[in-house]
Protein backbone atom coordinates (compact mmCIF):
# COMPACT_ATOMS: atom_id res chain seq x y z
CA UNK A 1 0.00 0.00 0.00
CA UNK A 2 1.37 2.86 -1.11
CA UNK A 3 1.40 5.94 -3.46
CA UNK A 4 3.28 6.78 -6.35
CA UNK A 5 3.46 9.95 -8.81
CA UNK A 6 4.21 9.53 -12.54
CA UNK A 7 3.84 11.17 -16.11
CA UNK A 8 1.33 9.05 -18.10
CA UNK A 9 -0.96 10.92 -21.04
CA UNK A 10 0.69 14.35 -21.03
CA UNK A 11 0.40 15.03 -17.24
CA UNK A 12 1.46 13.84 -14.02
CA UNK A 13 -1.12 11.36 -11.68
CA UNK A 14 -1.15 10.18 -8.51
CA UNK A 15 -1.61 6.41 -8.03
CA UNK A 16 -2.46 4.89 -5.19
CA UNK A 17 -2.89 1.09 -3.86
CA UNK A 18 -5.20 0.59 -1.07
CA UNK A 19 -7.27 -2.92 -0.06
CA UNK A 20 -6.32 -4.24 -3.32
CA UNK A 21 -7.68 -1.42 -5.40
CA UNK A 22 -6.19 1.31 -6.74
CA UNK A 23 -7.16 5.24 -7.22
CA UNK A 24 -5.45 6.99 -9.77
CA UNK A 25 -5.73 11.02 -9.76
CA UNK A 26 -4.81 13.10 -12.48
CA UNK A 27 -3.06 16.58 -11.20
CA UNK A 28 -1.71 18.53 -14.18
CA UNK A 29 1.38 18.71 -17.26
CA UNK A 30 3.95 21.53 -15.74
CA UNK A 31 6.58 21.58 -13.08
CA UNK A 32 4.60 23.15 -10.52
CA UNK A 33 1.86 19.97 -10.86
CA UNK A 34 4.10 17.73 -10.12
CA UNK A 35 5.34 19.22 -6.97
CA UNK A 36 1.95 19.49 -5.83
CA UNK A 37 0.97 15.59 -6.87
CA UNK A 38 4.64 14.96 -4.73
CA UNK A 39 2.52 16.49 -1.91
CA UNK A 40 -0.61 14.88 -2.40
CA UNK A 41 1.63 11.02 -2.56
CA UNK A 42 3.46 12.62 0.63
CA UNK A 43 0.39 12.98 2.79
CA UNK A 44 -1.16 10.09 1.38
CA UNK A 45 1.67 8.09 2.55
CA UNK A 46 1.69 9.25 5.55
CA UNK A 47 -1.78 8.42 6.10
CA UNK A 48 -1.92 5.19 5.19
CA UNK A 49 1.36 4.60 8.05
CA UNK A 50 -1.11 6.22 10.69
CA UNK A 51 -3.98 4.19 9.06
CA UNK A 52 -5.88 7.35 9.03
CA UNK A 53 -6.51 7.50 5.08
CA UNK A 54 -9.58 6.79 3.96
CA UNK A 55 -10.14 6.77 -0.15
CA UNK A 56 -12.15 9.54 -0.31
CA UNK A 57 -15.71 7.75 -1.96
CA UNK A 58 -17.81 8.15 0.66
CA UNK A 59 -17.09 11.97 0.96
CA UNK A 60 -16.61 12.94 -3.23
CA UNK A 61 -20.09 14.43 -4.23
CA UNK A 62 -21.77 11.94 -6.66
CA UNK A 63 -22.02 11.66 -10.20
CA UNK A 64 -25.48 11.72 -11.80
CA UNK A 65 -25.29 10.38 -14.88
CA UNK A 66 -28.25 12.76 -16.29
CA UNK A 67 -26.47 15.67 -15.25
CA UNK A 68 -22.91 15.33 -16.18
CA UNK A 69 -24.30 14.31 -19.70
CA UNK A 70 -25.89 17.89 -19.67
CA UNK A 71 -23.20 19.48 -18.25
CA UNK A 72 -20.71 17.59 -20.84
CA UNK A 73 -22.54 18.93 -23.82
CA UNK A 74 -22.81 22.19 -22.37
CA UNK A 75 -19.19 22.43 -21.98
CA UNK A 76 -17.74 21.07 -25.19
CA UNK A 77 -20.79 22.01 -27.97
CA UNK A 78 -18.41 24.55 -28.96
CA UNK A 79 -16.18 22.04 -30.65
CA UNK A 80 -18.94 20.07 -32.14
CA UNK A 81 -20.34 20.52 -36.04
CA UNK A 82 -24.03 21.80 -35.93
CA UNK A 83 -25.16 18.05 -37.20
CA UNK A 84 -23.34 16.62 -34.40
CA UNK A 85 -24.51 18.61 -31.89
CA UNK A 86 -27.86 17.92 -32.70
CA UNK A 87 -27.57 13.88 -32.98
CA UNK A 88 -25.79 14.26 -29.38
CA UNK A 89 -28.72 16.01 -28.06
CA UNK A 90 -31.29 14.26 -29.46
CA UNK A 91 -29.26 11.09 -28.12
CA UNK A 92 -28.93 12.44 -24.79
CA UNK A 93 -33.03 13.27 -24.49
CA UNK A 94 -34.28 10.67 -26.17
CA UNK A 95 -32.14 7.86 -24.51
CA UNK A 96 -29.68 8.14 -22.56
CA UNK A 97 -31.55 10.44 -19.59
CA UNK A 98 -34.48 8.65 -19.72
CA UNK A 99 -32.62 4.58 -19.56
CA UNK A 100 -29.60 6.14 -16.74
CA UNK A 101 -31.54 8.53 -15.22
CA UNK A 102 -30.03 9.97 -12.13
CA UNK A 103 -27.42 6.99 -11.38
CA UNK A 104 -24.45 7.26 -10.05
CA UNK A 105 -21.65 6.96 -12.82
CA UNK A 106 -18.94 5.61 -10.94
CA UNK A 107 -21.81 2.81 -10.72
CA UNK A 108 -23.00 1.53 -14.31
CA UNK A 109 -21.01 -1.69 -15.05
CA UNK A 110 -20.93 -3.87 -18.35
CA UNK A 111 -24.41 -5.75 -17.13
CA UNK A 112 -25.84 -1.81 -17.42
CA UNK A 113 -24.98 -1.26 -20.92
CA UNK A 114 -26.03 -4.84 -22.14
CA UNK A 115 -28.70 -3.73 -20.43
CA UNK A 116 -29.26 -0.51 -22.44
CA UNK A 117 -28.59 -2.42 -25.86
CA UNK A 118 -31.18 -5.09 -25.00
CA UNK A 119 -33.73 -2.50 -24.12
CA UNK A 120 -33.12 -0.09 -27.18
CA UNK A 121 -33.26 -3.27 -29.98
CA UNK A 122 -36.09 -4.13 -28.26
CA UNK A 123 -37.59 -0.97 -28.62
CA UNK A 124 -36.52 -1.46 -32.88
CA UNK A 125 -33.71 0.89 -32.83
CA UNK A 126 -30.67 0.20 -35.00
CA UNK A 127 -27.41 -0.73 -34.01
CA UNK A 128 -26.28 1.84 -35.38
CA UNK A 129 -28.27 4.66 -33.17
CA UNK A 130 -27.22 2.31 -30.04
CA UNK A 131 -23.60 2.70 -30.91
CA UNK A 132 -23.99 6.36 -30.98
CA UNK A 133 -25.94 6.86 -27.89
CA UNK A 134 -23.21 4.90 -25.57
CA UNK A 135 -20.49 6.45 -27.52
CA UNK A 136 -21.50 9.67 -26.06
CA UNK A 137 -21.55 7.79 -22.73
CA UNK A 138 -18.01 6.72 -23.17
CA UNK A 139 -16.82 10.47 -23.95
CA UNK A 140 -18.14 11.60 -21.21
CA UNK A 141 -16.54 8.44 -18.59
CA UNK A 142 -13.11 9.40 -20.68
CA UNK A 143 -12.96 12.31 -19.04
CA UNK A 144 -14.29 11.66 -15.68
CA UNK A 145 -11.42 9.10 -15.56
CA UNK A 146 -8.60 11.15 -16.83
CA UNK A 147 -9.56 13.60 -13.91
CA UNK A 148 -9.80 10.57 -11.53
CA UNK A 149 -12.93 10.73 -11.20
CA UNK A 150 -13.66 7.30 -11.93
CA UNK A 151 -11.84 3.88 -11.79
CA UNK A 152 -12.75 2.37 -15.16
CA UNK A 153 -14.78 3.42 -18.05
CA UNK A 154 -17.11 0.16 -18.84
CA UNK A 155 -18.03 1.70 -21.79
CA UNK A 156 -14.33 2.13 -23.58
CA UNK A 157 -15.08 -1.28 -25.79
CA UNK A 158 -18.06 -0.31 -26.73
CA UNK A 159 -17.90 -0.78 -30.37
CA UNK A 160 -16.76 -4.26 -30.36
CA UNK A 161 -19.45 -5.27 -28.02
CA UNK A 162 -21.92 -3.61 -30.39
CA UNK A 163 -20.88 -5.74 -33.15
CA UNK A 164 -21.31 -9.11 -30.96
CA UNK A 165 -24.76 -8.26 -29.74
CA UNK A 166 -25.16 -7.41 -33.74
CA UNK A 167 -23.68 -10.78 -35.13
CA UNK A 168 -25.39 -12.75 -32.19
CA UNK A 169 -28.90 -11.30 -33.26
CA UNK A 170 -28.40 -11.28 -37.01
CA UNK A 171 -30.35 -13.41 -39.32
CA UNK A 172 -28.25 -12.63 -42.53
CA UNK A 173 -24.79 -11.05 -43.79
CA UNK A 174 -25.53 -7.41 -45.14
CA UNK A 175 -23.74 -5.79 -47.69
CA UNK A 176 -23.10 -2.43 -48.65
CA UNK A 177 -26.55 -1.50 -51.53
CA UNK A 178 -25.28 0.16 -55.00
CA UNK A 179 -27.17 0.40 -57.95
CA UNK A 180 -26.27 -1.74 -61.35
CA UNK A 181 -25.15 0.42 -64.60
CA UNK A 182 -28.54 -0.27 -66.13
CA UNK A 183 -30.30 1.31 -63.09
CA UNK A 184 -27.75 4.28 -63.61
CA UNK A 185 -28.33 4.95 -66.75
CA UNK A 186 -32.21 4.62 -66.23
CA UNK A 187 -31.82 6.92 -62.92
CA UNK A 188 -30.08 9.79 -64.97
CA UNK A 189 -32.30 9.15 -68.11
CA UNK A 190 -35.83 10.05 -65.33
CA UNK A 191 -34.12 12.96 -63.71
CA UNK A 192 -32.93 14.22 -67.27
CA UNK A 193 -36.69 14.05 -68.58
CA UNK A 194 -38.59 14.72 -65.24
CA UNK A 195 -36.29 16.62 -62.72
CA UNK A 196 -33.89 18.77 -65.50
CA UNK A 197 -32.68 20.84 -62.17
CA UNK A 198 -32.14 17.72 -60.19
CA UNK A 199 -30.39 15.89 -62.89
CA UNK A 200 -26.40 18.10 -63.02
CA UNK A 201 -26.28 16.72 -59.26
CA UNK A 202 -27.40 13.12 -60.04
CA UNK A 203 -24.52 13.03 -62.35
CA UNK A 204 -21.92 14.71 -60.22
CA UNK A 205 -22.82 12.06 -57.34
CA UNK A 206 -22.33 8.77 -59.58
CA UNK A 207 -19.38 10.43 -61.19
CA UNK A 208 -17.45 11.03 -58.13
CA UNK A 209 -18.65 9.33 -54.86
CA UNK A 210 -19.12 12.64 -53.10
CA UNK A 211 -21.51 13.57 -50.43
CA UNK A 212 -24.23 15.20 -51.05
CA UNK A 213 -23.60 17.53 -48.36
CA UNK A 214 -20.09 18.25 -50.37
CA UNK A 215 -21.57 18.20 -53.42
CA UNK A 216 -24.24 21.12 -52.85
CA UNK A 217 -21.65 23.35 -51.18
CA UNK A 218 -19.84 23.64 -54.65
CA UNK A 219 -18.64 26.63 -56.01
CA UNK A 220 -17.75 27.44 -60.03
CA UNK A 221 -13.98 28.44 -58.37
CA UNK A 222 -14.18 24.70 -57.14
CA UNK A 223 -14.06 23.44 -60.44
CA UNK A 224 -10.93 23.13 -62.50
CA UNK A 225 -11.78 22.15 -66.47
CA UNK A 226 -8.11 22.18 -67.25
CA UNK A 227 -6.96 19.91 -64.90
CA UNK A 228 -9.89 17.79 -64.87
CA UNK A 229 -10.29 17.57 -61.17
CA UNK A 230 -12.61 19.23 -57.94
CA UNK A 231 -11.76 20.55 -54.42
CA UNK A 232 -13.63 19.76 -51.51
CA UNK A 233 -14.04 22.69 -49.57
CA UNK A 234 -17.70 22.98 -47.83
CA UNK A 235 -20.53 21.12 -47.18
CA UNK A 236 -24.20 22.22 -47.14
CA UNK A 237 -26.45 20.05 -44.79
CA UNK A 238 -29.84 20.70 -42.81
CA UNK A 239 -28.19 22.29 -40.15
CA UNK A 240 -26.24 25.24 -42.49
CA UNK A 241 -22.71 25.70 -44.60
CA UNK A 242 -19.73 23.90 -42.71
CA UNK A 243 -16.55 22.01 -43.16
CA UNK A 244 -16.65 18.28 -45.06
CA UNK A 245 -17.64 15.80 -42.57
CA UNK A 246 -13.64 14.76 -42.41
CA UNK A 247 -12.58 18.40 -41.30
CA UNK A 248 -10.21 18.87 -44.32
CA UNK A 249 -10.35 19.09 -47.98
CA UNK A 250 -9.49 17.07 -50.46
CA UNK A 251 -9.20 17.27 -54.66
CA UNK A 252 -11.36 14.54 -56.53
CA UNK A 253 -11.10 13.52 -60.09
CA UNK A 254 -13.40 14.98 -62.90
CA UNK A 255 -14.59 12.68 -65.58
CA UNK A 256 -14.78 13.89 -69.27
CA UNK A 257 -18.64 13.31 -68.78
CA UNK A 258 -19.09 15.20 -65.87
CA UNK A 259 -17.16 17.98 -67.44
CA UNK A 260 -19.55 18.19 -70.45
CA UNK A 261 -22.16 18.15 -68.27
CA UNK A 262 -20.83 21.27 -66.01
CA UNK A 263 -19.57 22.69 -69.43
CA UNK A 264 -23.68 22.29 -70.38
CA UNK A 265 -24.54 23.77 -67.23
CA UNK A 266 -22.65 26.66 -67.01
CA UNK A 267 -24.03 27.75 -69.89
CA UNK A 268 -27.35 27.43 -68.62
CA UNK A 269 -26.71 29.57 -65.36
CA UNK A 270 -25.47 32.35 -68.20
CA UNK A 271 -29.04 32.02 -69.83
CA UNK A 272 -30.68 32.36 -66.47
CA UNK A 273 -28.50 35.17 -65.69
CA UNK A 274 -29.56 37.31 -69.10
CA UNK A 275 -33.19 36.20 -68.57
CA UNK A 276 -33.93 36.77 -64.84
CA UNK A 277 -31.28 39.64 -64.70
CA UNK A 278 -28.88 39.18 -62.46
CA UNK A 279 -25.50 41.12 -61.72
CA UNK A 280 -23.51 37.55 -62.39
CA UNK A 281 -23.36 33.97 -62.17
CA UNK A 282 -24.28 32.90 -58.90
CA UNK A 283 -21.28 30.95 -57.33
CA UNK A 284 -23.09 27.76 -55.98
CA UNK A 285 -23.19 25.17 -58.85
CA UNK A 286 -26.36 23.60 -57.89
CA UNK A 287 -28.21 27.12 -56.62
CA UNK A 288 -31.99 27.18 -56.44
CA UNK A 289 -34.24 28.86 -59.37
CA UNK A 290 -33.44 32.45 -57.34
CA UNK A 291 -29.47 32.05 -57.42
CA UNK A 292 -29.41 31.43 -53.55
CA UNK A 293 -27.78 27.95 -52.03
CA UNK A 294 -29.57 24.78 -52.40
CA UNK A 295 -31.80 23.73 -49.68
CA UNK A 296 -31.23 20.09 -48.85
CA UNK A 297 -34.95 19.51 -48.16
CA UNK A 298 -36.28 20.18 -51.74
CA UNK A 299 -33.16 18.34 -53.34
CA UNK A 300 -34.73 15.46 -51.04
CA UNK A 301 -38.21 16.17 -52.40
CA UNK A 302 -36.97 16.12 -56.53
CA UNK A 303 -35.20 13.24 -55.60
CA UNK A 304 -37.91 11.15 -53.96
CA UNK A 305 -39.89 11.98 -57.44
CA UNK A 306 -37.04 10.78 -59.48
CA UNK A 307 -36.71 7.73 -57.11
CA UNK A 308 -40.50 6.98 -57.93
CA UNK A 309 -40.81 7.27 -61.11
CA UNK A 310 -37.29 4.84 -62.00
CA UNK A 311 -39.40 2.35 -59.18
CA UNK A 312 -42.03 2.04 -61.66
CA UNK A 313 -39.66 1.12 -64.36
CA UNK A 314 -37.38 -1.44 -62.41
CA UNK A 315 -34.96 0.39 -60.56
CA UNK A 316 -34.92 -0.11 -56.63
CA UNK A 317 -35.41 2.45 -54.28
CA UNK A 318 -32.71 2.73 -52.61
CA UNK A 319 -31.49 6.03 -50.54
CA UNK A 320 -29.46 8.47 -52.70
CA UNK A 321 -26.19 7.89 -50.54
CA UNK A 322 -26.09 4.82 -52.44
CA UNK A 323 -24.59 6.46 -55.54
CA UNK A 324 -21.58 7.05 -53.21
CA UNK A 325 -21.94 3.13 -52.59
CA UNK A 326 -22.29 2.71 -56.20
CA UNK A 327 -18.93 4.57 -57.28
CA UNK A 328 -16.52 3.02 -54.54
CA UNK A 329 -17.65 -0.41 -55.79
CA UNK A 330 -17.33 0.43 -59.39
CA UNK A 331 -13.97 1.82 -58.82
CA UNK A 332 -12.68 -1.40 -56.91
CA UNK A 333 -13.91 -3.80 -59.31
CA UNK A 334 -11.87 -1.71 -62.42
CA UNK A 335 -8.67 -2.37 -60.03
CA UNK A 336 -8.72 0.81 -58.28
CA UNK A 337 -6.05 0.99 -55.49
CA UNK A 338 -7.95 1.24 -52.02
CA UNK A 339 -5.55 4.16 -50.94
CA UNK A 340 -6.66 6.16 -53.92
CA UNK A 341 -10.52 5.15 -53.57
CA UNK A 342 -10.42 6.00 -49.74
CA UNK A 343 -8.73 9.45 -50.62
CA UNK A 344 -11.36 10.16 -53.44
CA UNK A 345 -14.08 9.35 -50.81
CA UNK A 346 -12.56 11.55 -47.92
CA UNK A 347 -11.75 8.36 -45.92
CA UNK A 348 -8.89 9.08 -43.35
CA UNK A 349 -7.91 5.53 -42.61
CA UNK A 350 -8.18 3.12 -45.96
CA UNK A 351 -9.09 0.15 -43.67
CA UNK A 352 -12.59 2.14 -42.76
CA UNK A 353 -12.87 1.62 -47.20
CA UNK A 354 -12.08 -1.94 -47.25
CA UNK A 355 -14.36 -2.77 -44.26
CA UNK A 356 -16.50 -1.21 -46.07
CA UNK A 357 -16.57 -2.37 -49.41
CA UNK A 358 -14.76 -5.61 -49.03
CA UNK A 359 -17.58 -7.20 -51.19
CA UNK A 360 -16.71 -5.21 -53.77
CA UNK A 361 -12.71 -6.53 -54.59
CA UNK A 362 -11.56 -9.10 -56.35
CA UNK A 363 -11.43 -12.41 -54.95
CA UNK A 364 -11.14 -14.30 -57.88
CA UNK A 365 -7.67 -14.86 -60.27
CA UNK A 366 -6.58 -16.76 -62.80
CA UNK A 367 -2.94 -15.52 -63.60
CA UNK A 368 -0.75 -17.52 -61.34
CA UNK A 369 2.71 -16.88 -63.25
CA UNK A 370 3.42 -14.51 -60.32
CA UNK A 371 3.82 -18.04 -58.20
CA UNK A 372 5.60 -19.95 -60.87
CA UNK A 373 9.21 -20.46 -60.14
CA UNK A 374 10.22 -23.32 -61.68
CA UNK A 375 10.89 -23.99 -65.63
CA UNK A 376 7.98 -25.80 -67.08
CA UNK A 377 9.39 -28.12 -70.17
CA UNK A 378 5.49 -28.74 -71.57
CA UNK A 379 2.31 -27.43 -71.29
CA UNK A 380 -0.34 -29.17 -68.63
CA UNK A 381 -3.97 -28.73 -69.99
CA UNK A 382 -6.32 -30.91 -68.11
CA UNK A 383 -9.05 -33.05 -70.03
CA UNK A 384 -11.95 -30.66 -70.08
CA UNK A 385 -15.23 -33.42 -69.91
CA UNK A 386 -16.20 -36.77 -69.31
CA UNK A 387 -15.29 -38.34 -72.61
CA UNK A 388 -12.07 -36.76 -72.81
CA UNK A 389 -11.32 -38.45 -69.69
CA UNK A 390 -12.54 -41.81 -71.11
CA UNK A 391 -10.54 -41.74 -74.25
CA UNK A 392 -7.54 -40.94 -71.89
CA UNK A 393 -8.11 -44.08 -69.88
CA UNK A 394 -8.83 -45.83 -73.18
CA UNK A 395 -5.34 -44.98 -74.57
CA UNK A 396 -3.30 -45.46 -71.53
CA UNK A 397 -5.28 -49.24 -71.39
CA UNK A 398 -3.75 -50.26 -74.71
CA UNK A 399 -0.41 -49.13 -73.73
CA UNK A 400 -0.14 -51.70 -70.95
CA UNK A 401 1.01 -55.35 -71.56
CA UNK A 402 -2.19 -57.92 -70.99
CA UNK A 403 0.31 -60.52 -69.37
CA UNK A 404 0.94 -57.92 -66.49
CA UNK A 405 4.30 -59.24 -65.79
CA UNK A 406 8.04 -57.55 -67.25
CA UNK A 407 9.77 -60.16 -70.29
CA UNK A 408 12.88 -61.60 -68.95
CA UNK A 409 15.57 -59.13 -70.24
CA UNK A 410 18.49 -61.09 -72.60
CA UNK A 411 22.03 -61.03 -72.03
CA UNK A 412 24.96 -61.84 -73.56
CA UNK A 413 26.51 -64.93 -71.89
CA UNK A 414 30.65 -64.83 -71.99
Amino acid sequence: MAAKVKFDRGAWWVFTHYQGKRKKKRVGPTKANKREAEEIARKINGALALGTFRTGVEESKPLPCDAELQRWHTTYAITMKPTYQALTSGLIRNHLIPHFGSKDLREICDADLLDYIRTKMAAGLTPKTIRNGLSVLRRVLVLLERDGLVNRNPASNIGELIRRVGRASAKEVTEVQYWTREEVSQLLETARQHEPRFAPLLVALFSTGIRRGEALGLQWSDIDFDRSRISIRRSITNAGLSTPKSGSGRIVGMTAGLAEELFDLLTSRRREQLSKGWPEIPSWLFCSETGSPPDPSNVERAWRRVRRRAQKLGVRPLKLHCARHTWATFALHAGRNIRWVADQLGHADPALTLRVYAHAMRNEETDLSFAEFGDPKRPYTAPRNETELEEVANYLKSMARREGLEPPTLRFEA
